[in-house]
């Protein structure tokens, strides 16, 4: 039952912290111009003109939404990493997920996808190295 409490209340704060997040960084590095996500074209156009500052804001996010999940799941469920796991997964399935529905530039891509790779799996090996240490 904990590890189950852990994975849900883990997602709802991955979730809601990397979306809280992302509005945040929309805020500080707001997009100059309205782009209408229902036109594929449009989107594959405006895409390349949005700031770098926006598009890093959304791979910071992600980030520490995963990593507030995480240690929120952490805290719950102390044994199993099989929380940890989940969550991670749900996070990159749902950024590779995005990121094929948008058109997104290669390097926004990379990153995006490397840093919910590296926080998840980082974050789960810590864990698991300070279980078997301790």
């Amino acid at each position: 039952m904990k590890i189950f409490l852990a994975t849900f209340v883990g997602l709802i704060v991955a979730f809601l912290s990397l979306g809280l997040l992302e509005i945040i960084g929309h805020k500080l590095f707001p997009i100059p111009f309205e782009i209408d996500l229902t036109d594929l074209a449009s989107v594959k156009e405006q895409i390349a003109k949005i700031p770098v500052g926006s598009l890093l804001s959304v791979i910071i996010a992600h980030g520490i939404g995963l990593l507030l999940g995480l240690i929120v799941a952490r805290l719950i469920e102390k044994k199993s990493l099989i929380p940890l796991a989940i969550i991670a997964l749900f996070i990159l399935v749902g950024t590779i997920t995005n990121l094929s529905m948008i058109p997104h530039p290669m390097w926004f891509m990379v990153a995006d996808i490397s840093v919910v790779v590296l926080v998840g799996g980082g974050y789960i090996y810590l864990m698991n190295k300070k279980e078997n240490i301790g």
